[in-house]
């Protein structure tokens, strides 16, 4: 590990560390080395690599790397850029710009997330519009397959909260990967691969990090894995079996449903409205918290999911009901861990049988601590840890190739859809979280690997020369 709260580089030394680089390390870290523990201990982390030199934030969610946060991030991106190398995978550079067209096809251009200059362009917040009409041009054939390509780049998001420093940033860097490939049999061959390539990346770091079976989220497709370093400081609620160890993503993973269980005492209720206007009522037990996602995933109704507050939605549907001359439907959704025998709240608003709808036995709360695992068939118990997500792995399989039009001939001479898989890692996300979880009370630690010196030389007292 390499400590850099103090770093001085003598004039005697100028042999080891070229002139240019001794002095843009002393000009932009001077600042930090008058820091005592009591002032590290006090310090956020994103603080502590401001005061330290190696990043400057001008504004909340925008970095300006100094010479020894751009040293240790150049590091980053060479392990990475080296395992992808090794592995066959080829890198190109796309342009920041992306054109609407390609977005508007994927149905990804109405997104608040996009920094959109006017109505034909936005700042790139990912690449998969973009990677796959290239690839259009190029891999026509069977013969071109598999393809698998990189870029480590900037990439641009309208992040709302912008926080934690480089954890959560409106401007950051990213390694995203793709892989085309002619069926799914090939494409999960392909997603093994960089899987694989990951696990080779973090155990390089060696910082505990955990594989955790995740929602595909607005990236898509049916399988993926977000890479976290664990981490108490973490946002991500991890559950790991104590008997299989499989772990995943509290939005993921599932208990085990166990049919001659009790039924749940008592049940609370949560509203929603339907973009329709309808009442949603949730009835869950009222130890656990409802998921609102896997509802959703269900595409039983679609929900006005950006309208929670639950007086206000009592109030729409109460005016709704009396504009509509006194009833209008109600639909009431029971989680799985209710019955007969549970006691459940009063309803506020008025429903006749005959405008409601009735969804029982549902999957729609989130697991919890000690429920039993269902990849073991409740043989072991799920424990949560907390993580720092670093990177994500997808099988998107057709997902953008078909709205695209991007086909390649396979052997018969057929045109067919390519198979696809992305892959990301942020990079600058990455530094800060090993900032992280390494720290301590005598300032920031890197692992050899990626450390921007291996040496730190303190010059102590007065140099003696000639």
């Amino acid at each position: 590990m390499f400590s850099s709260n103090l770093f001085v580089v003598s004039n005697s030394f100028k042999s080891l560390i070229s002139r240019t680089s001794a002095r843009s390390i002393s000009l932009f870290s001077s600042p930090g080395f008058k820091l005592s523990k009591s002032d590290i201990k006090q310090l956020t982390t994103t603080q502590l690599l401001v005061k330290l030199g190696y990043i400057r934030q001008p504004h909340a969610g925008i970095t300006q790397w100094l010479p020894l946060g751009l040293k240790t991030l150049r590091n980053i991106e060479g392990l990475i850029r080296k395992k992808l190398d090794d592995a066959g995978v080829i890198e190109v550079s796309l342009s920041s710009l992306s054109h609407s067209v390609l977005w508007q096809k994927t149905n990804r251009w109405v997104n608040d997330e996009l920094y959109k200059l006017n109505e034909d362009y936005c700042l790139a917040a990912t690449a998969e519009e973009d990677i796959t009409a290239l690839v259009k041009e190029y891999a026509q054939s069977y013969k071109n397959l598999p393809l698998q390509v990189y870029q480590i780049n900037r990439k641009y998001r309208d992040e709302k909260r912008a926080r934690g420093g480089l954890l959560r940033g409106r401007e950051f860097i990213m390694k995203d990967a793709y892989s085309f490939d002619v069926n799914k049999d090939e494409a999960l061959k392909s997603f093994k691969k960089f899987n694989e390539i990951y696990l080779s990346i973090f155990k390089s770091l060696r910082i505990p990090f955990l594989k955790a079976n995740a929602d595909a989220g607005s990236i898509g497709g049916d399988l993926s894995y977000e890479w976290h370093f664990l981490s108490d400081k973490g946002e991500d609620t991890l559950f790991i079996c104590d008997n299989c160890g499989t772990a995943g993503n509290v939005e993921k993973v599932r208990p085990y449903v166990d049919l001659n269980a009790q039924s749940a005492a008592k049940a609370q209720m949560t509203y929603f409205l339907t973009t329709g206007g309808s009442l949603v009522v949730f009835y869950y037990p009222s130890d656990r918290k409802l998921n609102i996602k896997l509802f959703e995933s269900l595409n039983l109704v679609h929900l006005n999911s950006k309208f929670r507050d639950q007086k206000k939605i009592v109030e729409a549907f109460q005016q709704k009901q009396q504009a509509s001359g006194g009833w209008t439907n109600v639909i009431m959704v029971y989680d799985v861990g209710c019955g007969q025998n549970t006691i459940y709240p009063k309803l506020a608003v008025r429903a006749d049988p005959k405008f409601t709808t009735v969804f029982k036995s549902l999957d729609i709360t989130d697991v919890k601590e000690d429920d039993l695992c269902p990849a073991c068939n409740g043989k072991g118990h799920l424990h949560s840890k907390k993580g720092i997500e670093v990177g994500h792995t997808f099988y998107l399989g057709k997902k953008y190739s078909v709205p695209l039009d991007a086909k390649f001939s396979d052997k018969n001479g057929k045109m067919r859809y390519y198979d696809m898989g992305c892959y990301g890692i942020g990079v600058s996300r990455l530094l800060g979280s090993i900032a992280e979880v390494l720290r301590d009370d005598k300032g920031l630690k890197w692992p050899a690997i990626i450390a921007p010196f291996h040496v730190s030389i303190i010059q102590v007292g007065k140099v003696v020369t000639g």
